[in-house]
């Protein structure tokens, strides 16, 4: 060794040395206490620490060392100067931040000059792998508690029987401990009966690979008894020495007495269940008898009803009313049945009795005003009635004022229906029981309250003609009014009387009227039609007549009399009263044009229309009639209307036309028949027109065979649809829009173990979701009133069994305008794919922690290789081979450099070239230390290379920029290399150029035997590149090569293409 070797570390030439590494190299002394010499400066980067702290103070390295390891690691370097021989170290470091790390040292002893002795160390980080064994310790230690916890007995054997396996329920069991019967024969354990079947069943498992088995057999326990088990086993495929081997579990079933009582509690079970079932069945009887005692009563209220309509459509008298009271008091055996009307007396409202009928007979009572009910002292009454609310309440259950004065009445339960005309609330129908106790039901209630809206329209009609025939006084009254012309003449039509009309319209005075008759007021050619008019009214044949007046200027006007005969005085005169019908003529004209149009709006109409009497003959018809059927108009009108029909039809018709008499409307579909036989579908429509005090049915009738079709389609498409709900490999439940269980399908039940009678109706989260996750668990249709869209997600759902199992979830709400009408959840099970995942992530997340460490010692041996040239630089006086090995030094770091960044990186497969090119570039500038001011100028894109691309790529980079520093700037004192790296569609352009000197003229790279441009020919070989070295103010190499994706390593595809491998 050189004198300037026992130096401290950190002098000028051997910093450079240690600067960089991430391996601390360190040297201390053999004596006790072992203290620290010299440490390389890159300690502060791994321990936080500079390293003029470890050696300006005393035993500052040893006392940061973990105290649980302090006493092991310092007994080893005793070790290492009593056993003179190279020894490692593990142990834990305190940083200078608090945290500790684990450190791998490598220790050799060294002879220095004289009998004395160094020790030489390096040291690295080996703080990821200890984490990484310290889980797998964890994950091995966490399975064999929960196998031993284990109740069973499991065991793994190979195919010979030995056994490999079992946990601490063997010695438990058997009496055997683990470590005795570890390696022996399972078949010893056997009852000797069943050794046969056993290998059997074993032999077949290992043929066929993966399968399982199941077999009850007897094992020997240590004090020589037998007692039954259900043998498990199932055949596995080990990445061991033993290959494929069988493991399972080992069950108790000796217990007979527990079978016994498990059939017992089976049977009690199945018993109660039948008990069940009669009981379902006998409940099921009751309500069906309910049922029909439902359909009775709604029958006969129905029939009351409808008696009691056609009264009241069919009279106007209070008789009719008194009869339609006296039906619903029958219909309903009520004590009392009463109308009350709302009258106002003084500022007051209050109920006046208008009429009631009990089992006694009618009632019209007559309350005088000042003892009538105001409703200021029946509030509660009030309340309920105006706001259109019905009663149905027990007396003892009112309030007291309404309670007292029922209670005097003798009235224990009370129905009061509101009536109203329009929107005037008239009064209320009231039914009362004196000796019943009960409310009336639903149905009854509703009924009735038809019974109220017939009274209700039965009061609004008599409104509306009590109305009318005071509007026909009132109109009488201002036609008497009017300027008619009132006319009294004597038996020869001579002008008796007359009013101011009469001399307004005719021009005549009164002296000119008198001397005139009722002939001179009448044109000419209305003579003879006036003197038949006279007889008629004196015969009593007739009383009105149309005549045209003629004023004494000539005007002509229409004229409508009405003639009177009558007695005054025992002389005989006829009373003329004319109205002026010019109007009327007009208006009748426009009638007879409407009719016209009418005719024409129904020969246009979409469909057939129709007209038929009661007697069931066709009034009249549309053109369309004849084109769907074929008949001609005669043929028509001798037809009978069934006669286009279908005798199957035939009966619907006759019922249609029936109700539509009865009921004012109706619809049917029939099949109708044309007169070429063809049968089709048509919709009929119905209405009641009642013309002339006849009634006649008017309807339309529309071909709906494209509707038939849809229809059977639709049938079908719901079939179709119920078929493949049912049949569908993936468990799927349909829900109501409240979340409750509608329908499943037969995966669902084979999945959740549930029946659709043990769900149906229920919450399907309820029912599902597991007790902590339901307000997380998205419903189907809707929750917490937000709608609920598609949605898909993996999660764990609870079995009938109280198991979880993983399934992938997915909704599909159902929505029809706006509203969601159902919703469909799908369950697909994923437990064996949730296990597989564990089981791939776990072997990925492995692997990436070894290939993390490779990385990292394929570093650190790099590293370690170049402090190893870096000494023997020190080593050599030949400037060319310090040269030479400076070179090959960065190169080496040129690789360590990918590797340290690869291992740091998230990604192992591929590393950014902006991530390494600028630190390779720096490195390279202090490696060539030089006086001179070199700028290196970078334009890096965002370029990926795998590493197989990015070592021999940075190799290339590394020899053409040191080549750059070395030879491009003589006689130069400064100078500037540009690099610039361009990623474009898979394609990488690399640009270096330099302002120096330039290449030789006769220097032909291609053909150099220089060390240098071999290897950069040979990396662009390598990189299957296109580019070319030359000079243009300065040097400049210029390639353009693929980013690839190439297996293998870049070692050995760089060793094939430098040496033709």
């Amino acid at each position: 060794m050189r004198e300037n070797e026992s130096q401290v570390f950190s002098s000028n030439d051997l910093e450079k040395l240690f600067s960089s590494n991430t391996v601390i190299l360190f040297r201390c002394d053999s004596k006790e206490g072992f203290p620290l010499l010299s440490v390389s400066e890159n300690v502060k980067e791994i321990l936080g620490f500079k390293s003029s702290y470890f050696l300006e103070g005393e035993n500052r390295w040893s006392n940061r060392i973990h105290p649980d390891d302090k006493e092991r690691v310092l007994h080893r370097f005793e070790q290492i100067v009593q056993q003179k021989q190279g020894i490692i170290n593990e142990y834990r470091f305190k940083r200078k931040d608090g945290t500790y790390i684990w450190l791998r040292d490598e220790l050799k002893l060294v002879k220095n000059n004289g009998d004395s002795s160094l020790i030489y160390g390096s040291s690295i980080d080996i703080t990821e792998r200890k984490k990484a064994e310290l889980a797998l310790k964890e994950s091995k230690e966490q399975y064999q508690s929960v196998v031993d916890h284990i109740k069973d007995i499991t065991y793994s054997i190979n195919p010979d029987g030995e056994i490999l396996f079992l946990n601490s329920s063997w010695e438990e069991r058997t009496g055997y401990t683990v470590e005795e019967t570890k390696g022996s024969s399972f078949w010893n354990y056997l009852h000797p009966e069943d050794i046969g079947s056993i290998e059997e069943m074993i032999e077949d498992l290992i043929k066929q690979r993966g399968e399982s088995a199941k077999k009850v057999v007897r094992i020997r326990t240590k004090n020589g008894s037998y007692y039954w088990v259900d043998l498990y086993a199932k055949s596995l495929k080990r990445k061991t020495a033993e290959g494929l081997i069988v493991s399972g579990t080992i069950s108790d079933v000796s217990d007979g007495l527990a079978r016994l009582q498990e059939r017992a509690a089976i049977n009690k079970q199945l018993e109660k269940r039948v008990q069940q079932h009669s009981e379902d069945l006998r409940e099921e009887i009751k309500k069906r008898r309910g049922v029909e005692k439902e359909l009775n009563q709604r029958l006969r209220y129905e029939q009351a009803l409808s008696k009691c309509s056609s009264l009241l459509l069919e009279h106007t008298n209070s008789g009719a009313l008194e009869e339609s009271l006296k039906i619903l008091r029958e219909v309903t055996q009520s004590d009392r049945v009463y109308i009350s009307r709302n009258v106002e007396v003084g500022d007051k409202l209050c109920l006046e009795p208008l009429i009631e009928v009990t089992d006694q007979g009618t009632e019209i009572p007559k309350v005088k005003a000042d003892q009538l009910v105001s409703y200021s002292e029946v509030p509660w009454w009030y309340q309920k009635l105006s706001n259109n609310e019905i009663i149905n309440t027990r007396v003892d259950d009112l309030p007291d004022e309404e309670g007292v004065i029922l209670q005097a009445r003798d009235v224990n339960a009370v129905l009061v229906i509101p009536i109203s005309i329009g929107e005037e609330w008239f009064g209320y129908i009231g039914f009362a029981d004196n000796e019943k106790d009960h409310l009336w039901d639903k149905n009854e209630v509703r009924l009735l309250q038809t019974a109220a809206d017939i009274i209700s329209a039965y009061k609004k009609r008599k409104k509306i003609e009590k109305n009318l025939i005071e509007h026909k006084n009132y109109t009488e009254a201002i036609l008497n009014s009017l300027p008619s012309i009132y006319l009294l003449v004597d038996e020869e039509l001579d002008n008796v009387q007359w009013n101011a009309s009469t001399k307004f319209f005719t021009g005549y005075s009164e002296e000119e009227l008198a001397e005139r008759s009722a002939y001179d007021l009448i044109v000419p050619e209305h003579h003879n039609r006036l003197t038949q008019a006279k007889e008629k009214i004196r015969n009593n044949e007739g009383g009105s007549f149309e005549l045209t007046l003629l004023s004494k200027l000539g005007r002509k006007i229409p004229y409508y009399w009405r003639g009177y005969y009558i007695k005054l005085n025992n002389k005989h005169y006829y009373i003329w009263v004319g109205i002026d019908i010019t109007r009327q003529k007009e208006t009748e004209q426009a009638l007879v044009d409407e009719k016209r149009f009418n005719e024409a709006l129904v020969e246009t109409l979409p469909g057939c229309f129709y007209m038929i009497d009661e007697e069931g003959q066709y009034q009249t018809w549309n053109q369309n009639l004849i084109d769907e059927f074929g008949y001609t108009d005669s043929e028509l009108k001798e037809l009978s209307p069934l006669a286009l029909f279908s005798k199957s039809a035939q009966k619907k018709v006759v019922e249609f036309a029936n109700k539509v008499f009865e009921d004012g409307e109706a619809s049917v579909e029939v099949s109708c028949l044309t007169k070429t036989g063809q049968e089709i579908p048509y919709l009929l429509t119905g209405k009641l027109f009642r013309q002339e005090g006849k009634d006649y049915l008017l309807g339309v009738g529309h071909n709906i065979t494209e509707q038939v079709e849809a229809r059977e389609k639709l049938r079908k498409n719901e079939e179709l649809f119920r078929n493949l709900f049912l049949q569908a490999p993936s468990a799927i439940v349909m829900v109501t829009p409240d979340n409750e269980i509608k329908d499943i399908n037969r995966s669902f039940e084979k999945l959740f173990g549930y029946s659709i009678d043990e769900i149906k109706g229920k919450d399907i989260d309820k029912v599902l979701v597991p007790e902590g996750e339901r307000e997380e668990a998205p419903t189907l249709p809707a929750k917490h009133n937000r709608m609920m869209a598609s949605f898909h997600r993996e999660a764990q759902r609870r079995a009938a069994d109280g198991s979880l199992v993983d399934v992938f979830v997915a909704s599909i709400p159902v929505v029809v305008d706006g509203k969601p009408i159902a919703g469909f959840g799908m369950y697909i099970d994923i437990t064996e794919q949730k296990k597989y995942e564990e089981e791939i992530y776990s072997s990925l997340k492995e692997k990436h922690v070894l290939l993390q460490e490779i990385h990292h010692r394929v570093k650190n041996n790099l590293a370690v290789v170049s402090g190893l040239i870096q000494l023997q630089m020190y080593e050599t006086d030949d400037e060319e081979v310090r040269d030479t090995l400076r070179e090959s030094e960065s190169r080496i770091q040129t690789m360590a450099l990918i590797h340290e960044k690869l291992y740091k990186s998230q990604r192992l497969s591929e590393i950014s070239c902006q991530s390494y090119i600028g630190d390779l570039l720096e490195t390279i500038r202090s490696t060539n230390n030089t006086a001179k001011d070199i700028t290196l100028e970078k334009k890096i894109d965002a370029v990926n290379l795998s590493i197989n691309q990015a070592v021999p790529f940075a190799l290339l980079i590394n020899e053409v920029v040191t080549n750059a520093f070395k030879h491009a700037f003589k006689g130069q004192e400064e100078g500037n290399i540009c690099i610039t790296l361009q990623g474009d569609d898979n394609m990488v352009k690399l640009s270096i150029q330099d302002n120096g000197i330039g290449l030789p003229e006769d220097f032909k790279p291609r053909e150099s035997d220089s060390l240098g441009m071999t290897l950069i020919y040979n990396f662009m070989d390598q990189l299957e590149a296109d580019g070319e070295i030359g000079t243009d103010d300065g040097t400049y190499l210029n390639l353009t090569f693929e980013v690839q994706n190439v297996n293998g390593s870049s070692a050995s595809s760089l060793l094939s293409s430098s040496y033709g491998m």
